[in-house]
């Protein structure tokens, strides 16, 4: 089996899985001009980019969660990214559409640091420090569904990179303070962002009575961050950034939110999976752009824009990113409502909805 194939079940029908590339591109192509409107085809941006030249629409995690909603005439929703991404699009989907999840084993280490088991006993411990009904829970969309449902039924909400500073000025009008899950760094860059002081923000672990934080820290803090991180942005390092300054003078680096504070106070900018594609286009020709995100990214970037020197400040993939094959997602297509449906139970999808909802509204 090819090297790129490495994620491919065992189990797809032999036919499938003795296709070269070619013929499973051009069946995939096939199928989808069978069902035309009726089928829609969504790719996260870190996807290889056989997968992303297949999309109807390629995008991050905020712009992928509001066209979902927005699909009025496709009732096939077929969804190239990870399972906190499909399961979000699966609950914001009318009754009469369906998700379809290429790769059901494609997870994310990050969403995984916050289990709904921790978040409820953080918040039983904060309660009895705080009122606990002053504080707003925010979630990254990189989180499990549970917590979604979790923050949707205590009034709190979802935010995405794109949009976490508008989050959390939203959340600071509606309480007093906000706990920020499961990503540290994101939260971190945001409130640095936002010109918040270091006593006001605090980090809970989970993995430590009380959250490893003095009770008074606890009463003083606005903003009380979640102990977790993105292995992808965590390989990115403060002397990377020195070094790209050395080996490409004058260049400028962008970096993902989700990387350390040193990274991005070294930086000359910080921004979502999108927002790293606009600095790229708005960039003059001749430009020296060093960008610290996933890699598939940055390498599509590179084709895309040949007038522009750019590079990645270091290598860095998302493993389950790459799960999403052409076999996975030509069996999923083929065998259409027989495979890989995405459901998500009540009440948990009612509360998710509740928190994707308020997200979305958010300008």
């Amino acid at each position: 089996m090819p090297q790129d194939d490495q994620w491919v079940p065992l189990l797809l029908p032999s036919e499938i899985r003795r296709m070269d590339r070619e013929s499973l591109i051009r069946e995939i192509r096939e199928i989808k001009a069978q069902y035309k409107e009726k089928m829609a085809i969504l790719a996260h941006h870190y996807q290889k980019d056989e997968i992303v030249e297949l999309a109807d629409k390629r995008g991050d995690s905020l712009e992928l969660a509001r066209y979902s909603a927005r699909l009025k005439k496709a009732k096939y929703i077929i969804f190239c990214g990870v399972a906190f991404m499909v399961e979000a699009a699966a609950i914001l989907c009318r009754e009469d559409q369906k998700v379809y999840f290429p790769a059901p084993d494609a997870g994310c280490p990050l969403a995984d640091m916050a289990e709904e088991g921790d978040v409820k006993r953080a918040w039983g411990e904060l309660s009895r420090i705080l009122d606990v009904g002053k504080i707003i829970p925010i979630t990254y969309v990189n989180s499990p569904t549970e917590l979604k449902a979790f923050c949707g039924e205590r009034g709190g909400i979802v935010c995405t990179s794109s949009n976490a500073d508008k989050i959390m000025e939203w959340a600071f009008q509606k309480g007093e303070k906000i706990l920020f899950m499961p990503d540290e760094n994101l939260g971190r860059n945001t409130c640095n962002a936002l010109g918040m002081q270091r006593e006001e923000v605090i980090v809970w672990n989970p993995q430590l009575d009380g959250g490893g934080c003095d009770k008074d820290a606890v009463r003083k803090a606005k903003a009380i961050l979640w102990k977790g991180f993105c292995h992808v942005h965590l390989n990115f390092t403060a002397q990377q950034v020195k070094m790209a300054r050395e080996n490409y003078p004058g260049c400028r680096i962008i970096v993902h939110p989700e990387c350390q504070e040193d990274v991005v106070n070294l930086s000359d900018a910080a921004g979502s999976t999108s927002r790293i594609i606009q600095y790229v286009e708005e960039s003059p020709p001749e430009s020296a752009i060093v960008i610290g995100t996933e890699s598939n990214l940055v390498k599509r970037l590179a084709k895309e824009h040949p007038d522009k020197t750019i590079v990645e400040l270091s290598h860095s993939e998302c493993p389950d990113m790459a799960r999403v094959t052409l076999r996975n997602l030509h069996f999923v297509m083929k065998y259409l409502g027989d495979f890989n449906v995405v459901e998500v139970e009540e009440p948990i999808a009612s509360h998710a909805r509740l928190a994707l909802e308020r997200m979305l509204e958010v300008k």
